[in-house]
C-alpha cells in the first residue's frame, strides 16, 4: 500500500486540487496526461490497470511491501518521496521486464543517519534483475542500508541486450550506491553523484561504461573484484573489461566531515571482508581507466588479467597506487599537487619526463 497525496494530471502537468477531486482514478488512462497514484490504493493493482503513472509533488509514499513493476512501466516522480516501512523492506523491483523507466523520485529510506552501520542487504531502493531497456534517471537515493540501485543479469540471457541506464542520480549515505553484477552487461552509469556511501560502485559485471560520475567521501569509491557479493552470485564471470572514464574520485582516504569508517566489512565470496579504501580492482580484466581525477583516494590492484592496466591521463594526487601479481599497473601521464606513492608492480612510464 502507498500513503501519499491524491491528485491528477492534465496536459502533461499536475492540475489544481479542485480539478483533482473530479479526476479519474489511477487505474484509468486519461488522454490529458498521466494519472496520479492516489491515497490508499494498492500500487500493484494500480499498475496492473495502467503501467504509466506519476506521483504527487511533495507527497510521501510509504511502501510496506516491495512493488513489482510491469513491462513498459513509467513512473514520473515529480520529486515525491518514496520510503519503506522498515530497514529490511525493499521498494521497487524490476524482474525480467522490458522498457521500464523510473524518474524524478526521492528514495529516502529512513530518518536516522545510517553512517557507520552494518549492511542490511535486503534494504534496496530499486532492484533490476534480468531485465532490459531499464532507465533509472534523475532520482535521489538517501540512507539505504543495502543499496540504492542493484542490477543483476544472467549468463543464460542475451546479456548483450541489457541496455540499463543509471544516469543523473544522487546517492547519499547508502551502504552501496550502485551494484552491477552477473552479466548485466553493455550498460551505462553516467553523471551520478555519490556522497558519504560505504561503497559508491560495485562493478563485477562486464562491459559497463562508467563515465562522468562524481564520488566524494565514500570509503570505497569503485570496487571490481572477481568474487561473489551481496548482489552477485556467480563465482566465475565475464569480469569487467569495461570503461571507467572522466570520473572524479575524491576523499576516500579521509579529509571529509562524514565518512563510513565502521562496519565496513561485507560478504565477499561468502566471508566478511573489507577490500579497502578508494579504487580496488582484483582478479578481473581491468577496465579502461582514463581521464579520471583522484585526490586522497588510493588505487589497489591485485592478480589482474590481461597484459597490463594503464591509468592514462589521470590526476593522481596525495594517494598511493599499489599492485600485486604478475600483471603490472602502468601510469601513463598524471598530475597532482603531490605525486602518488607507488608500491609493488607499478611502473610510471613518464617518471623522468621533464626532469
Amino acid at each position: 500500500m502507498l500513503a501519499g497525496v491524491m491528485g491528477a494530471a492534465a496536459a502533461g502537468a499536475l492540475i489544481t486540487p479542485r480539478a483533482a477531486a473530479a479526476s479519474p482514478p489511477t487505474g484509468t488512462r486519461s488522454t490529458s496526461g498521466l494519472p496520479v497514484v492516489a491515497v490508499g490504493e494498492d500500487w500493484q493493482q494500480a499498475l496492473a490497470a495502467t503501467s504509466r503513472v506519476q506521483l504527487e509533488p511533495g507527497a510521501t509514499y510509504t511502501l510496506n511491501a516491495p512493488v513489482e513493476l510491469p513491462d513498459g512501466c513509467l513512473i514520473v516522480g515529480n520529486g515525491a518521496t518514496v520510503t519503506v516501512g522498515d530497514t529490511t523492506t525493499p521498494a521497487l523491483r524490476i524482474t525480467r521486464r522490458r522498457g521500464v523507466t523510473v524518474s524524478g523520485v526521492r528514495f529516502r529510506s529512513q530518518a536516522d543517519d545510517p553512517l557507520g552501520t552494518a549492511m542490511v542487504a535486503g534494504h534496496v531502493a530499486v532492484t533490476v534483475t534480468r531485465s532490459s531497456d531499464v532507465r533509472v534517471v534523475d532520482c535521489d537515493f538517501e540512507r539505504w542500508r543495502g543499496a540504492g540501485v542493484v542490477v543483476t543479469g544472467s549468463a543464460a540471457d542475451d546479456y548483450m541486450s541489457a541496455r540499463t541506464v543509471v544516469s543523473g542520480n544522487t546517492f547519499d549515505r547508502c551502504y552501496f550506491g550502485v551494484s552491477a553484477a552477473d552479466r548485466s552487461e553493455y550498460s551505462l552509469l553516467t553523471g551520478n553523484i555519490f556522497t558519504s556511501c560505504r561503497l559508491a560502485v560495485w562493478n563485477s559485471s562486464g562491459n559497463w561504461n562508467i563515465q562522468g560520475n562524481t564520488v566524494v567521501a565514500c570509503y570505497g569509491a569503485y570496487y571490481s573484484l572477481a568474487a561473489t557479493s551481496p548482489y552477485g552470485r556467480q563465482s566465475a564471470d565475464n569480469w569487467n573489461h569495461g570503461a571507467v572514464t572522466g570520473n572524479t574520485f575524491n576523499h576516500s582516504n579521509g579529509g571529509a566531515p562524514a565518512r563510513w569508517t565502521t562496519n565496513v566489512a561485507f560478504p565477499v565470496s561468502g566471508s566478511p571482508r573489507d577490500p579497502g579504501t578508494g579504487v580496488v580492482v582484483s582478479g578481473v580484466l581491468p577496465p579502461t581507466f582514463s581521464g579520471n581525477t583522484l585526490w586522497y583516494t588510493d588505487v589497489t590492484a591485485a592478480d589482474l588479467g590481461g597484459d597490463r592496466w594503464v591509468l592514462n591521463g589521470c590526476a593522481l594526487s596525495d594517494l598511493s597506487v599499489r599492485c600485486s601479481g604478475s600483471v603490472p599497473v602502468h601510469l601513463l601521464g598524471h598530475q597532482g599537487n603531490h605525486a602518488p606513492t607507488v608500491s609493488g608492480n607499478v611502473v610510471d612510464l613518464l617518471a623522468d619526463l621533464g626532469r
